[in-house]
Parts: structure tokens; C-alpha cells; sequence
């Protein structure tokens, strides 16, 4: 190479050892490298075809190629190019590599034949880039931009593409100090994700996310009308992701064989989530994990144990657990309301007051990507671990008992203070110094302040 260039190691024990020449220009292998490179060896996703973005030095490309993988790169820096190029030559890998000058926005192509797309996406606020950081072309790689960032650029590039129903996305984030490139744009357009690592550096905080469509697309049963979708979960194949949903649901049931108000165009769906998934998580803690889950993806609260509440106090819907010794599978129901309404002399709430353009099926689409990315059983190996859940499960309840939400228990004309979830979903309240636990529901009084 002509321009001033420097020798790298990039060597991870045991995988891989490879000698890099990296003209100035090009960004060389940093914590954020290794990081994905830890994120790719880990995932679990049987090697195929691979794509790079932005791939610099060609670190991660080779390292990918020496794994098995076929891999087509890209990046808009041409120095980038002629050194992966050169690198994977000099590393005995360019049989299995093809380098192109290319980037999203160009004319880049994604095949229908890819099984994993890779990219350390810019993390550099537009705003804070100046001509002092912007020292060499190569800082191009640090500068995100805005609107949603490249990240969102990706996905509506995937979005017109024919890629791949099992085509994996694994994507590094600086998510602190926030970027405009964010996991939650994937989320919020139907993608399921897990995080598959961390590394905290300094101030700075960087993730790896995988995405893939729920079930790899594997779509749902659709029933325009049926008793119970409960009911109809009992037939179906307990082989991948697995859910049924109905647009008129006659006969549903809530929490001890209540009755479930529904109507045509509500959201009434059941899913099939395998026990395997659970781990040690009791049933109880799990009913209001789910409901996080659920409310996060809503924008809405999570009532104990397992309601979704409006932001003024009213009922969206809620969520119902049926399972056996016998079976492998637990069959996850959720009922949400579309419109506004009167149920009992008691006024409830719909998705359509936040969500109005939403028809049902957008709304299975958001709550079933959060719970695939959770639940769903698949190659995608993550870092998810029952503390994690836990934790989440207890911001969600805080969350909602901060908007001005008093409890009595037994009709005490005391108002007592939630002060601890349980592993197995209960509550501890106090009163006077003393700890009082419930775990029926209906011990408990709520009182709303709006």
C-alpha cells in the first residue's frame, strides 16, 4: 500500500490470529471490534452466507470467513476496501471474500440468499462532529446522522429488500450517551431482538443487538372469528414460534374463568411459550414479566399483576396463563381493547386513543416482536438472565405506583406502601413497620389519583 499504514494483530484465543496492514485512513480495531467479534463467535446462527457494513481493516469479515462463512463487505471509504481486500489475501481467506466500494444509500445490495448482515454502526452525534475530531477520512465511521440514524436508514433499506426469512441482523449500538441509532427503531417496525453483549468503556456504554422477524416469519394462525383463542392454541404444533389470533373472539375468559369482554377488531390472541424458556421463573412472577413486557411495547402501565392500564387510570386489557404437568408449553393469553368503552359501569380505555391508525393486527405485530425476543426459542443466543427480568418486572409496577396509586389491603382504612416484589409475584406492603405480604389479588384496594 502507498499511504502510511500500521501493522495490527487482531488475535481472539483459540478463534483466530490475523496480521493487518491499516493505512491511516482506515479504522483500526478497537474494544468495539472485539466486542462484535465476541457477539458473531457466540450468537449460535449455523454459518452461510454474511454480509459486512463498513467494514475497515476487514477484522470482522475475516474473522467470519476463518468461521466457515461466505462474506460479501462493504465500506465508502475505498482505503477500507483495498485493505480488506489486502488483508484477506495476505491471510489466505480472499477465496471466500468479496470486498465492494459500498454503503447504505448507494447502491448496495442485500441478496435473498444472506443469513447474517453485521455492522459497528457510526455512534458520533452529528451535532458534536467538528473539524478538530473530523481529523482523517476515516472518523466517517464514527458519525452517525439524524432522524433515526443509520440504523433506521438499514431498516427501511431491508424494508424494500428480499432478504432472507432467516437473515439475522447483529448490530453494535453505543446506547450512552445516546446516538440517534437506538435498538427500540427495530422494535417499534415488527423485529425481534435480544442483547447478545455489553462493554462499558469510561462513559460510554456499547451493546450488541440481534434481530430476526418473529418465528423467522413464521406467521400466525388468523381466525375471523372463534370461541376462544385459548382454546384453539390446545391445536396447535408446538414446533417454533406458534400463535393464534382471532378478529372476534365470542366466548373469551380472564382471570378465574371471569368472562372476557371483547369486541370485533379488538386484539384477542394466545401464544404458545415454551416451558424451556422459563428456567427457574416461578408462574406468578412470570404473569407480571409478561405484562412488563406487554405494557413497554404499548407505551401503557402495568398494573399488579397482570392488567395494562392508560396513563389515566382506565383498563386496556390484560393477560391470562393456562399450562399442565403435562404440557411443554404455557398458553399465553392477551386481550387488549381497540376503542374506549363502558364495561361493569366502569369506564375502560383502547389502543386507538395512542395508536389510531393501528388496526389489531398492528397491534399483535408490536406485542408479538417483544415477547419473541424474549421467549421464543431459536439460535439466538443472549445475555438475558433472570435478574434482568426481575428487575424489569419491579420498574414497570414502580412505574406505575409513582402516578399517584395508594393500596389498602383487607379493606384497612390504612393506606399501605408497596415496598418489595417477590420471587414468586407476590407483594410486600408496609404499615406502622410492619411487613404485610398478599398474593391474592383480591385483598388488594387500589386507589387512583388522576
Amino acid at each position: 500500500m502507498d499511504l502510511i499504514s500500521q501493522n495490527i494483530l487482531f488475535k481472539i484465543d483459540k478463534i483466530c490470529s490475523f496480521n493487518l496492514n491499516v493505512p491511516k485512513t482506515v479504522y483500526v480495531p478497537r474494544e468495539d471490534t472485539y466486542l462484535l467479534a465476541d457477539a458473531i463467535i457466540k450468537i449460535g446462527i449455523k454459518v452461510g452466507n454474511a454480509m459486512e457494513i463498513g467494514c475497515g481493516s476487514g477484522a470482522l469479515t475475516l474473522l467470519m470467513a476463518h468461521l466457515g462463512w461466505r462474506v460479501r463487505s462493504c465500506d465508502i471509504n475505498p482505503n477500507a476496501v483495498i485493505a480488506t481486500k489486502t488483508n484477506a489475501k495476505n491471510n489466505g481467506l480472499d477465496s471466500k471474500v468479496i470486498v465492494e466500494h459500498n454503503g447504505i444509500g448507494d447502491k448496495l445490495k442485500f441478496g435473498s440468499n444472506l443469513n447474517l448482515i453485521i455492522w459497528n454502526l457510526p455512534y458520533l452525534n452529528p451535532l458534536k462532529a467538528d473539524d478538530e475530531h473530523l481529523e482523517f477520512i476515516e472518523d466517517a465511521a464514527y458519525i452517525d446522522i439524524d432522524n433515526g440514524g443509520w440504523s433506521e436508514k438499514l431498516i427501511k433499506e431491508l424494508k424494500k429488500s428480499k432478504i432472507s426469512d432467516e437473515c439475522v441482523i447483529l448490530l453494535l449500538f453505543r446506547v450512552r450517551p445516546i446516538s440517534p441509532s437506538s435498538p427500540l427503531s427495530w422494535k417499534l417496525q415488527g423485529w425481534a431482538s435480544r442483547r447478545i453483549n455489553y462493554l462499558i468503556i469510561g462513559d460510554e456504554k456499547l451493546e450488541v443487538h440481534a434481530f430476526w422477524k418473529p418465528g423467522f416469519n413464521q406467521q400466525p394462525l388468523i381466525l375471523d372469528e372463534c370461541e376462544s383463542t385459548m382454546d384453539e392454541a390446545k391445536l396447535l404444533s408446538t414446533k417454533g414460534w406458534n400463535r393464534v389470533v382471532a378478529n372476534k373472539q365470542i366466548n373469551g375468559r380472564g382471570r378465574r374463568s371471569s368472562i372476557w369482554n371483547s369486541k370485533s377488531g379488538d386484539l384477542t390472541a394466545t401464544w404458545l411459550i415454551s416451558k424451556s424458556m422459563l428456567k427457574d421463573i416461578q408462574i406468578g412472577l412470570l404473569q407480571i414479566e409478561i405484562g412488563s413486557i406487554v405494557a413497554n411495547a404499548l407505551a401503557a402501565n402495568l398494573k399488579w399483576p397482570n392488567d395494562i392500564f392508560s396513563n389515566d387510570f382506565k383498563k386496556i386489557g390484560g393477560i391470562i396463563l393456562e399450562s399442565s404437568d403435562t404440557e411443554n408449553h404455557i398458553r399465553l393469553g392477551i386481550g387488549i381493547n381497540k376503542d374506549p368503552r363502558d364495561i361493569g359501569g366502569i369506564g375502560a380505555s383502547g389502543w386507538i386513543e395512542k395508536f389510531d391508525k393501528y388496526t389489531n393486527m398492528d397491534i399483535f405485530a408490536l406485542i408479538d416482536a417483544a415477547l419473541s425476543s424474549r421467549f421464543e426459542v431459536n439460535c439466538i443466543k443472549s445475555d438475558i438472565k433472570y435478574l434482568d427480568c426481575f428487575e424489569n418486572s419491579w420498574t414497570s409496577l414502580s412505574q406505575f405506583l409513582s402516578r399517584g396509586v395508594s393500596v389498602s389491603i383487607h379493606n384497612n382504612k390504612f393506606q399501605e406502601r408497596v415496598v418489595k416484589l417477590n420471587e414468586n409475584g407476590s407483594l410486600d406492603f408496609v404499615n406502622y413497620n410492619k411487613i404485610i405480604n398478599s398474593n391474592m389479588i383480591d385483598d388488594i384496594n387500589w386507589r387512583y389519583f388522576v
